[in-house]
This record gives C-alpha cells, sequence and structure tokens, in this order.
C-alpha cells in the first residue's frame, strides 16, 4: 500500500523535527569516515538533516509545466522546502551553491536514499556533469520561477542528465555545492530521502588535498598575499575554487581582479547585478533571492563586516588555524 500525501508530510514533519537528533547520531559516524582525512570536527560539530520526500504523480504533465513557470514576485515569503508542491512536482535543474548561502564551492553534500525504488516508477535524484563543458563552474540561472537558482533552460537542455547507481538504500551518494541535480519526473511511487550539508569552516582542507604547508605569519597583508598565491595554485587544478579566490579578492578590494576572476568560475555570462549579488551573498551569508540592495553597496564599502561562516569568513579563518 502506497503512503498517502498525509502520511508523508507527517514523516517530513518528524524528520524535522522530535526525530532530528536520533537520525544525526546515526549517520554520523559514516560522515565522519568520510570526511576524516581532511575536514575537523568542528565541521561536523553542528549540522541538520534535510529531508527530500516526492509524493507520485497526481497532476498532467500539462500542469506540472504551467506549474513550473508560475513567477513568485517575493521569493522571501515563499517557503519552498515546507510547501506541499515541494512534494508534488519534481525539483528543477540547479545547483546548490545559493541554497548554503554562497559559503563554499566545495561544501559537501551526502545523499540518502531511504525507500526501496523501482525502475521507472520512483522519482530520483539525477545528476549531471561537466563532459560537455570545458571545465567545472557555475551555470547561469534564472530567478524568476518558483526556485530561485534553477539553470536556465537552453543550458540545461545540453547537459547529460543521469541517475546514480548510488540512488538506492543502504548507499551514500555524495556530491558538491557545484554539482547539478534534479529530480526526475514523479512517477507512482512515492520517495524519502535525507540528506546532510557540510560546510568547511575554513580552507585548511586544501592543504591536506594538495599537500602543501601553510606559510602564514602574524601579518594579515602578508597572509592574505599567501593565500592569493596558494588558490591560484589550487583553482589551476579545480575550477571551482576560482570562486573562493574571487571572494579573497573582494576581501582585499581587488576588484577588477575579482570580477576577472569570477568570470573564470562561472560557465556562462553573468549581468553585473547577478554578480554583484553573488558576491554580497558570498561576504554576508545570504541565499540569492535575500540579498538586498542594501548589501551590494556595502560590498565597496572601506570596512566591511563579514558575517559569521561565510566565504569570507571561511578565508580569514584560514589564516588563524
Amino acid at each position: 500500500m502506497s503512503l498517502s500525501l498525509e502520511e508523508l508530510k507527517k514523516i517530513e514533519a518528524n524528520l524535522k523535527g522530535k526525530n532530528q537528533k536520533k537520525i544525526v547520531r546515526i549517520i554520523k559516524p559514516e560522515i565522519k569516515k568520510f570526511i576524516k582525512p581532511f575536514l575537523s570536527n568542528d565541521e561536523l560539530a553542528n549540522f541538520r538533516v534535510g529531508v527530500q520526500i516526492k509524493y507520485k504523480k497526481v497532476y498532467k504533465e500539462s500542469f506540472n509545466r504551467k506549474f513550473e513557470k508560475k513567477i513568485f514576485k517575493d521569493l522571501k515569503s515563499y517557503n519552498l522546502p515546507l510547501s506541499e508542491e515541494n512534494l508534488l512536482f519534481n525539483t528543477n535543474p540547479h545547483q546548490d551553491l545559493s541554497n548554503q548561502g554562497f559559503r563554499s564551492s566545495m561544501a559537501l553534500i551526502f545523499y540518502f536514499q531511504l525507500t526501496k525504488t523501482y525502475k521507472n516508477k520512483t522519482c530520483l535524484m539525477s545528476v549531471a556533469d561537466f563532459k560537455n563543458n570545458r571545465k567545472v563552474g557555475l551555470f547561469n540561472f534564472d530567478n524568476t520561477k518558483f526556485y530561485p537558482n534553477v539553470i536556465k533552460d537552453s543550458i540545461k537542455k545540453r547537459l547529460n542528465w543521469h541517475i546514480s547507481n548510488h540512488m538506492k538504500p543502504k548507499r551514500i551518494f555524495v556530491m558538491d555545492s557545484i554539482t547539478p541535480h534534479s529530480s526526475s519526473p514523479i512517477k507512482n511511487v512515492p520517495r524519502i530521502a535525507i540528506n546532510v550539508k557540510i560546510q568547511p569552516l575554513n580552507l585548511n582542507y586544501l592543504y591536506k588535498v594538495f599537500n602543501v604547508k601553510k606559510r602564514f605569519n602574524k601579518k594579515l597583508k602578508e597572509n592574505l598575499k599567501i593565500l592569493e598565491n596558494d588558490l591560484v595554485r589550487f583553482a589551476k587544478v579545480s575550477n571551482s575554487l576560482n570562486f573562493e579566490l574571487s571572494v579573497l579578492y573582494l576581501i582585499q578590494r581587488k576588484f577588477d581582479k575579482a570580477v576577472r576572476t569570477f568570470n573564470k568560475f562561472t560557465l556562462s555570462n553573468f549581468s553585473k547585478l547577478k554578480r554583484e549579488k553573488i558576491f554580497a551573498g558570498a561576504l554576508f551569508r545570504k541565499c540569492y533571492e535575500n540579498v538586498s540592495k542594501k548589501d551590494i553597496s556595502n560590498i565597496y564599502k572601506k570596512k566591511v563586516k563579514f558575517a559569521k561562516f561565510s566565504c569570507a569568513d571561511a578565508l580569514i579563518n584560514t589564516l588563524k588555524s
């Protein structure tokens, strides 16, 4: 017997509420095994489990397409994760950099498919690779649909979408905040899955991954330059790190270099306003739709106070620890 929509909503509420701590205790050891070589216990100190539930198909495809085109003028008031629509319709293609307040291009997302899957009958998460692109990076997105960061239609159509073999119970699928992902069309069998997002609190993990010794001293200006040189080297291997490098240039008030480096990170042409909103998000730990005009103007102030746990904060913390 299939679960009803009301039953799924209760499961969602329980997973987010009274059973949250229990789930954390169960899956924390498994995540720790994965991150232990390059992240610290601090990154695991306080995380929440997200719930990814999809109900079965109840609307015709024509209605689904019409709903996906629906425009929400006030994105701040549209609480997508708690809405019933999120259970009834497939998730549009997107990358999670904005969803996580532009904190890191290397944030890790652990995805657990809990319910049994049935071929061509279950709505599953699908991902796209970057094989058709010259590099890994951020795609341009549309912020007028009910998702504020949906990958533009012209881009998503040329991506190679597929469902991983790890989308099944007792498996863990791991991706980062740049991985394009969506859900396949809603089918006949409901889906229950959870995810955990681990945010680096600094960039120390890069020095472990690249086996490079940190060379910082007690002089801030010199340290910023040292970190800049290191990130330039690292970004030659992983293009995503041009995001962190562009934010570092912002911290140093090197605006021209910040823009040029941001353009290396992106895989499409971004408008000045969209780029500024992303920069503001990285400094003040805000999702794209929550960035205000004041936040954008604050980018250019002589002295900027960065938000705790922001990308900028992580860069500065790298110099301290």
